[in-house]
């Protein structure tokens, strides 16, 4: 009988070993029926399968004997392990095995049901942030953030000569591509997971399956786009911001007399927020999904990235070294400036859990309450030496944050830290390749875009089992979509 698989998908599956005999030769005589000596016992089986465990995890385990008339308690069970160094078993009562992952490898758990009928089980051991798996493409620059559909796809941009939509497989990195425009902030998923990228000129939307849907002759590579709620898609183009709909069609455009500086954003009420710059003048402008201009004010600064926004209505932006938050009037609410940071270095995409938001920058982590209260400053864990885009902390359900963090050796590995006080809980460890973006799948593993030496490209999966956050704007664009709205 095949184990049945854990849910937190195992690496791989063990085959039963299940011995099934007519009746034990050294029992005595019993009586037979339909399925054989009623009281023989027959084969037996541990009752869950194969499992990924973290170092200094345990999971406890359970075995049955088959008898002829079918699963009952058996009379004694002995617990052994392949590698002791990887796992210890323990045994507890009721026939059931305590196994507590020691060290990373895999080891066999195996169970001798009444003397003489076994089964075994695989546990393969792991630490937080260590490579699942790596699949290289083709394809330099990357688009920084993977996005993650809710049919748990994975799908990254590349630019270079020939830009491509990626689509891989979550549990195997198997991946799929098809020519698309390149964004460097990544695609964005709307609804029926279909996915829409943006470049000069170009804003295209893929099917689910990678099918280009069509092509609209407006767009930006530098930022990204936003989708509403009716599938229409907000993207930039040269000094201006339009509104393409479902179906492809210029609906509408607005000239911001700037460069713009932010991807655009779609407010509670359905407006429009965009950042720009003219000169040495920084601007947010906000617009009616109908193209009506709102107002226009001028603001401390803005780095590239995706504004937050919060269910008030509030905006929090990044600004070399610090970050501000504006109400849906145009108003700045507060201003902070990052202790110690240098007031040139550009921040990541802000994300907030609805009370508090976090930021990152070239030195640093930075932690405001959104009433603008500064509650602390992690120094050690900043995103290192960068040319362009800063990668953003992406929110995990059990209050803390993961974050590409530089490495002590060079490159950037992912740091995961509590959100209440920005301390270190764990560092991908050494040999993994430099992070630049994340994402974090429904099942808590993480997803890191890497560019690699030799113009080629990556997408990591790293393990981890934390689910995402899915209050406030949790991710860089709002979720693992990257919907920004």
């Amino acid at each position: 009988m095949m184990p049945t698989p854990r849910g937190h998908a195992p690496l791989l599956i063990a085959l039963s070993m299940v011995t099934v005999v007519a009746c034990s030769s050294n029992q005595a005589p019993c009586e037979q029926g339909p399925f054989g000596g009623g009281t023989c016992t027959v084969g037996g089986e541990i009752t869950t399968g194969d499992a990924v465990l973290f170092v200094d995890e345990q999971l406890v385990y359970a075995a049955q004997a088959i008898y002829g008339f079918g699963p009952g308690l058996p009379n004694a069970v002995l617990w052994t392990t392949s590698d002791p160094t990887v796992v210890e078993v323990e045994t507890l009562p009721n026939n059931t095995a305590s196994v507590t992952a020691l060290d990373t490898g895999t080891a066999w758990v195996r169970a001798l049901i009444n003397a003489e009928f076994s089964d075994s089980v695989l546990i393969t051991v792991v630490v937080p942030g260590a490579t699942r798996w790596q699949s290289t493409f083709s394809g330099v620059p990357v688009g920084r953030y993977p996005a993650i559909g809710s049919d748990s796809v994975v799908r990254v941009a590349t630019g270079g000569a020939s830009p491509l939509l990626w689509l891989f497989r979550p549990d195997s990195g198997t991946s799929t591509s098809v020519a698309s425009c390149f964004s460097a902030l990544g695609p964005s998923i709307g609804g029926s997971d279909v996915a829409v990228t943006t470049a000069a000129n170009c804003t295209r939307k893929h099917l689910a399956a990678g099918d280009n849907a069509w092509t609209a002759p407006v767009g930006s590579a530098d930022l990204g786009v936003a989708i509403a709620t009716d599938g229409s898609v907000i993207t930039l183009s040269g000094d201006s911001v339009y509104r393409v709909s479902a179906t492809g069609t210029v609906m509408w455009s607005q000239d911001l007399r700037g460069v713009p500086v932010t991807a655009p954003v779609i407010g509670p009420g359905g407006d429009i927020y965009v950042g720009w710059s003219a000169g040495n003048a920084d601007s947010v402008s906000r617009f009616g999904i109908d193209s009506t201009p709102r107002w226009s004010v001028a603001v401390p600064g803005l780095s590239p990235g995706t504004p937050a926004v919060t269910s008030a209505g509030r905006l929090v932006f990044g600004r070399p070294g610090g970050m501000f938050a504006l109400d849906s009037s145009g108003t700045v609410r507060w201003d902070g400036s990052f202790p110690g940071a240098s007031a040139t270095s550009q921040t990541s995409s802000p994300v907030h859990d609805g009370l508090v938001a976090y930021i990152q920058n070239e030195d640093g982590l930075y932690s405001y309450a959104l009433d603008g209260t500064f509650l602390w400053a992690a120094d050690s864990l900043g995103y290192g030496a960068s040319t362009g885009t800063v990668g953003a902390p992406v929110l995990l359900g059990d209050l803390s944050l993961v974050v590409p963090c530089a490495a002590p050796s060079g490159g950037r590995d992912v740091c995961a830290v509590r959100q209440v006080d920005g301390r270190l809980s764990w560092r991908s460890p050494p040999g993994t390749a430099s992070a630049d973006g994340l994402a974090v799948g429904k099942d808590g593993i993480i997803f890191a875009t890497q560019t690699l030496a030799g113009g080629s490209s990556a997408l990591a999966a790293l393990w981890a089992r934390i689910s995402p956050m899915t209050t406030g704007w949790p991710a860089e664009g709002g979720n693992q979509q990257h919907t920004r709205r």
